[in-house]
């Protein structure tokens, strides 16, 4: 995804992505309780990502992500499974990793995301079990 920096949303708002991501259709109840905040609120979010063409929403049926809010949301599961694997490589246990990496990782742009894969050499899977989709931005930049 070459025109993103990774840093286009707030780490919630990210954070409801990566959610989308893990199902079709989600329901505005699913994601107050999910968040623990109130429908309204879940419905404020819903109409700001509705202007990013990152999700689709049609109110009864719920939420899904569009196929860039899908492209977005590997880079988001990429980015913190990339995180992880650096942190473990520097020597944190990998349940540490994982916790440290969701206090920051929305806070890392992509060129450092893509940094970190050349030299750790483009892993496959982190080790908290992240599949790590490769970035043609990334493993082959003439390609793009």
């Amino acid at each position: 995804m070459k025109d993103i920096d990774g840093l286009e949303l707030s780490p919630k708002k990210a954070e409801y992505i990566k959610f989308f991501a893990s199902r079709a259709g989600v329901k505005t109840t699913e994601i107050a309780s999910k968040f623990n905040v109130d429908p309204s609120t879940a419905t404020k979010i819903i109409a700001e990502l509705s202007k990013t063409d990152l999700i689709t929403y049609t109110p009864y049926y719920g939420c899904t992500l569009t196929y860039r809010g899908k492209e977005y949301a590997n880079f988001l599961n990429r980015r913190h499974g990339l995180i992880v694997c650096l942190l473990v490589d520097v020597g944190m246990d990998i349940d540490s990793a994982c916790e440290a990496a969701g206090r920051f990782e929305y806070f890392v742009p992509k060129m450092v995301v893509d940094n970190t894969c050349k030299k750790l050499g483009h892993p496959e899977r982190s080790p908290c079990g992240i599949d790590i989709s490769s970035d043609t931005c990334c493993c082959c930049p003439g390609e793009e």
